[in-house]
């Protein structure tokens, strides 16, 4: 055999064998590792709703399955298959809503998360955390029925405070999947 043509072959098994090695190195590194992308929060611009758009490049872990984290900080998440990018708007409440407490009064975003987050009572003009009306949302949920009566002072507390009549703004924060907040604009809660 042709000495010159074993030498390719043995060249080309080589250079194979470095794709896949590379390329096995490549997926360990990112799949340990979160995607990067440009999220544009929503803020209270006086429209009708809220969008969160998000984009992402890499590896989206769209359809992951997150558990709360322990107490000492480690991370709860399993990581997720590939998948496209989500891209979620709030659906209500719209600026401008009034709300009675004690009655059902309607949050709703328009595509599942493929992962836990919680609603939280905000300030209507710094955004700053008031308490939080809903723990945890499923990974599918998309709406949540709210009384305005009463809000948790911190996400899996017990202790909860009345809910004082006034101006607020509504926001989802989702707890990964490179989505940021839906921040609704400013709602008012009345008796």
């Amino acid at each position: 055999m042709n000495t010159s043509r074993v030498r390719w072959k043995l060249m080309a098994l080589i250079a194979g064998i470095l794709i896949v090695i590379a390329l096995i190195v490549f997926f360990i590194i990112h799949r340990n590792t979160a995607p990067t992308g440009d999220t544009n929060n929503a803020t209270n611009t006086g429209n009708a709703s809220a969008t969160v758009v998000t984009t992402v490049t890499g590896i989206t872990l769209k359809g992951s399955t997150t558990t709360p984290p322990p107490s000492g900080g480690a991370k709860g998440n399993i990581p997720a298959l590939p998948g496209p990018a989500i891209t979620i708007h709030l659906i209500t409440p719209l600026s401008g809503n009034a709300w009675t407490i004690g009655g059902a009064n309607p949050i709703a975003w328009d595509n599942p998360a493929n992962i836990t987050g919680e609603i939280e009572l905000v300030n209507v003009n710094t955004k700053a955390f008031i308490g939080v009306i809903l723990s945890e949302t499923g990974p599918n949920q998309t709406s949540y029925s709210w009384n305005a009566r009463s809000i948790y002072l911190s996400r899996y507390g017990a202790n909860e405070k009345d809910v004082v009549p006034g101006t607020y703004s509504i926001r989802i924060h989702f707890d990964g999947n490179g989505l940021g907040d839906l921040v609704s604009g400013p709602i008012t809660i009345t008796n």
